[in-house]
């Protein structure tokens, strides 16, 4: 009976040990898992891809609205008018003095000028004063709607009837007394998005908004 009964618990050793075993995953475990991550990672990566491209935009209608804050101050502490231009369908902008006919009298008067279009010394000045930028990656300018007043007519005049330069937008300017022209520049991301900054002429200050495409300036 004793040997019997030690054959019985022998018996029921092993089992209970392999019941006490933790089995290892299968393949076809493992797959499942592995088309779950990729599945998640799908639905993850549009919602990402999107976030940045909206940063991206953002960050480039700051990029804007800081650089017509730096030439309303830069055009009122100099005593001269400065002018913003753009590339459209690119992110390139440059902000510069911008140059009068009296501009090249003055260096005459003062003995500086070639006497053929602008004088060096001008030229010299202006270029170190250029700033040249760009927006972020993926970011273009769309467009703009820049009105016009007596005082870019009277500047228009002054440079001969033409203030355009070719692949370049036409000058927003920024004036010594601080204001500036009633523009509004249209900037557009990789997706589609349109964005704006509107600079309000009378105060120069400037305001990132949603577009109204109604106003024209985007194709």
């Amino acid at each position: 009976m004793n040997a019997l009964a030690a054959t019985r618990n022998l018996r029921h050793v092993p089992q209970l040990a392999a019941a006490g075993k933790r089995e290892a995953f299968t393949l076809l475990e493992l797959l499942l898992v592995l088309a779950i991550l990729v599945v998640l990672v799908g639905l993850g990566t549009p919602a990402v891809y999107n976030s940045l491209q909206g940063h991206r935009l953002t960050v480039s209608a700051e990029q804007v609205q800081t650089e017509f804050m730096r030439a309303r101050v830069d055009a009122m502490e100099s005593g001269r008018i400065r002018m913003f231009r753009f590339q459209q369908e690119t992110g390139n902008f440059a902000v510069a003095p911008f140059v009068r006919s009296s501009d090249e009298l003055e260096n005459s008067l003062a003995g500086t000028s070639q006497g053929i279009g602008i004088s060096s010394v001008v030229l010299d000045s202006v270029e170190a004063e250029t700033i040249n930028g760009m927006l972020e990656e993926g970011v273009v300018f769309a467009g703009d709607n820049i009105e016009a007043d007596i005082r870019s007519y009277t500047l228009e005049q002054e440079q001969g009837g033409d203030m355009d330069i070719s692949g370049w937008s036409r000058p927003i300017l920024f004036y010594p007394d601080g204001t500036a022209s009633d523009a509004t520049v249209f900037l557009r991301g990789d997706g589609g998005t349109i964005t704006s900054i509107k600079l309000r002429g009378l105060t120069g200050i400037a305001r990132i908004q949603d577009p109204d495409l109604d106003d024209g300036g985007v194709d």
